[in-house]
């Protein structure tokens, strides 16, 4: 339990939760330690006794209307989920001649995206056969989105099924997430024993700093899907509050810019840990939410590394292949001209802005990308090495929301 001084100095804070900001305020009328309190009891069992209740059942907040197809070297490949059929990618496995450890990256935000995937290359071309998940309610897929909680379930299932796969070794898979992948890292070492080491990127430990009933918290939270007055609810998905459960090795990445209250509940997390004779570590990386993964990224490698012993020498670096162009689908956008160029990509409404992925390629002197898009009204810009520019042949523009303009295409 905190001090007296200590509350007063997290009475006001700012948390992130799936790289969003928000402010928490404790009024003065309930003037006690909001931390999560300490659970003796077994997670995996606290869960068999435990039953969450959805105020709204329905599939995740954060929907994307344009799905990535996977890259060349990647399969999508399904698992099963308490009676659920979720998708996954996987890479690395091909042509495997010897059973590789292999890595399972849980992404940030509530459903995976392009930028999800290129946070796991590194286990990728570190050598590592690495599992990207795809979780109940994200992406189109069944099930209900439960924050936090059944999601665990589908976490421990991605592992089973990836402990199956022939080029895969059972006894070294590892476990890995960002942000809202990072807190469910965390659950699911508390869940299960079967994870090697885990390393998590900015999590959040204590949702009952975050979602206290006593707090007040401005703005729209779509992913609180029970309720928050309910203590209960939020403990089954507070790492910290079981702790005592730990299960694998485990390291906890925090960025410099993370909320002091999410700062001082992973040093807490790592620290709690430890007593109970767990190798854990709470490190500081520099730079945002977003930025400071790829500093972190190497030391979880090299992290992971360590409990493979001779093993290591299986793990054979691999270079990316190229990316390829999207050329097919129901809507083509064209660039005339800059035949100077050597990239152009295209970001809008319906990839999140994206100017990384979807790439165009070469046609009749000028540049095409072809994506499917469901009926509706677009906004985009292409991206010629690196200048964002509007579509010199589409007369419609509006406001981007961005300080500037955009092309308009709709869809009919």
């Amino acid at each position: 339990m905190a001090t007296r001084a200590r509350l007063v100095a997290i009475i006001v804070g700012i948390v992130i939760v799936a790289g969003a900001a928000a402010y928490l305020v404790f009024p003065a009328r309930h003037f006690y330690d909001p931390e999560v309190r300490i659970q003796q009891e077994d997670y995996a069992v606290a869960r068999r006794h435990f039953q969450t209740r959805l105020l709204r059942v329905a599939a995740s907040p954060q929907r994307d209307v344009v799905a990535l197809p996977a890259p060349s070297y990647v399969e999508v490949v399904e698992y099963p989920s308490n009676g659920l059929r979720l998708k996954a990618w996987l890479a690395g496995h091909q042509g495997a001649r010897k059973k590789l450890p292999a890595v399972i990256f849980l992404h940030g935000g509530f459903e995976f995206g392009a930028a999800d995937w290129d946070m796991a290359v590194p286990y990728w071309q570190s050598g590592f056969v690495v599992m990207a998940p795809m979780l109940r309610g994200e992406n189109g897929q069944p099930g209900a989105f439960s924050f936090l909680y059944d999601e665990v379930d589908d976490v421990l299932a991605a592992a089973q099924h990836l402990s199956q796969q022939p080029a895969v070794d059972p006894d070294h898979i590892y476990l890995a997430g960002h942000s809202a992948g990072a807190t469910l890292v965390l659950l699911a070492i508390e869940a299960s024993s079967r994870f090697r080491a885990a390393a998590a990127f900015d999590g959040s430990p204590d949702q009952q700093l975050l979602y206290n009933g006593s707090a007040g918290r401005s703005g729209n939270h779509r992913e609180v899907v029970f309720d928050t007055q309910d203590l209960r609810e939020l403990q089954m998905r507070s790492p910290l509050a079981y702790v005592a459960s730990v299960k694998s090795p485990v390291r906890v990445f925090y960025s410099y810019e993370a909320a002091p209250l999410n700062q001082q509940s992973s040093k807490r997390f790592a620290a709690l840990a430890r007593q109970h004779g767990i190798d854990a570590r709470a490190i500081r990386v520099w730079g945002s939410h977003m930025s400071h993964v790829a500093r972190a990224m190497p030391q979880s490698i090299a992290f992971f590394k360590q409990s493979l012993g001779a093993d290591v020498s299986l793990l054979r670096t691999r270079a990316l292949p190229p990316a390829a162009p999207i050329v097919v689908g129901n809507t083509t956008f064209r660039l005339g001209g800059h035949d100077t160029a050597h990239v152009v990509a295209l970001a809008g409404s319906f990839n999140g802005w994206d100017s990384q992925h979807y790439l165009c390629g070469r046609d009749n002197g000028g540049w095409v990308c072809r994506l499917d898009l469901p009926p509706g009204k677009y906004l985009y810009q292409f991206v010629v090495d690196d200048e964002w520019i509007n579509d010199p042949a589409d007369p419609l523009v509006e406001s981007s929301g961005n300080g500037g303009t955009a092309s308009v295409i709709m869809k009919r």
